[in-house]
């Protein structure tokens, strides 16, 4: 069967950080919780977001269109700038793949299953028994802040908790993930017409690929919760400043690289799979190849990417420039 999931940036990474589809109700005769007020991002309405990149190939043109993760709840996307591209456009390649899994109903529900029991410790520990005293504490303050209802955090192992926790704070934030930009210019070029085509991730043993998360090292867990809990305690701001800024096309504070500590030490974490690591790169490889294979071909062409994929030594436009061909910035 073949299954189709955004990937951010993998089918791993969201089976391991699932959005929250049912919010915990309160336990019944539980006095209601006073929450902290929580300061919100601003951008509200329609927004546009950063410019269009071009990569140049003779006549013909790909344009980049960098999108971000969370963005503002209340922001509504539009950009004239795409709409007019992709009225030209004979392509479109969103930042998403489809995922080849000989994934039956059977299979399906034991891949459930065995998520569930991956989302908490060994002997079902709790998460304050398997955290360092500190640490813990640090988590626990944060989730009376930002999530205090949220109580099933304390079952999880710690690499579940920092994403549910982490995703509870944004929402506080007046951000979300779930303001998808990628499929959005995914539904206009459908309503164009435009072709899209997307790489093919193969995993020949979804349950094996699941099964090596429970073999990811402690320490690494460690150093993803510890990361996530540092950037919560200090750098909030940051990831709200982040998410204006792209609404509004601010290119300079686009390029911070705020967020990677904390993404890189998660991602270190899931990367000690082998499996899970070669789902990153047969993604990003297929990705570039077809991005690579649209400047050749089409006079116009529109790629979708995360925005921070496009900057940096091994970035979307380094590699593009290393390539020979030239980039014009918006």
């Amino acid at each position: 069967m073949r299954l189709t999931h955004l990937l951010t940036p993998c089918l791993v990474a969201a089976l391991l950080w699932p959005a929250r589809l049912v919010a915990q109700s309160e336990t019944p005769g539980q006095a209601p919780l006073v929450e902290e007020p929580i300061e919100e991002v601003t951008i509200i309405g329609e927004a546009a977001g950063p410019g269009l990149w071009k990569i140049r190939n003779g006549d013909n043109t790909l344009y980049l269109l960098g999108t971000l993760s969370p963005l503002p709840k209340k922001m509504q996307w539009r950009s004239r700038e795409v709409e007019n591209v992709l009225s030209r456009a004979k392509q479109v390649i969103p930042a998403r793949s489809d995922v080849d899994a000989d994934i039956g109903p059977i299979k399906a529900i034991q891949l459930y299953m065995q998520y569930r029991k991956l989302r908490g410790n060994e002997e079902k520990q709790s998460l304050e028994a398997v955290l360092p005293p500190d640490v813990f504490g640090r988590f626990e303050t944060l989730r009376q802040k930002y999530a205090p209802r949220e109580r099933d955090m304390l079952k999880r192992r710690p690499l579940i908790a920092a994403g549910e926790l982490w995703r509870e704070a944004l929402s506080r934030s007046g951000l979300t993930g779930r303001n998808d930009v990628s499929r959005q210019v995914e539904k206009l070029a459908k309503s164009r017409k435009v072709p899209i085509v997307v790489p093919t991730i193969v995993i020949d043993d979804p349950q094996g690929t699941l099964a090596e998360v429970g073999k990811i090292s402690r320490e690494a867990e460690l150093a993803c919760i510890r990361s996530t809990l540092s950037r919560m305690e200090s750098d909030l701001d940051a990831a709200r400043r982040k998410a204006e800024a792209w609404a509004v096309g601010d290119i300079d504070l686009l390029r911070s690289p705020n967020a990677s500590e904390q993404r890189e030490a998660c991602w270190s974490a899931l990367q000690q799979s082998p499996k899970i690591a070669g789902i990153r790169q047969q993604f990003e490889d297929g990705w570039f190849r077809l991005a690579v294979e649209a400047v050749e071909k089409h006079d116009v062409a529109l790629a979708v990417v995360p925005i921070d994929e496009l900057f940096g030594r091994q970035g979307v436009i380094a590699r593009m420039k290393a390539r020979g061909y030239s980039v014009d910035e918006p």
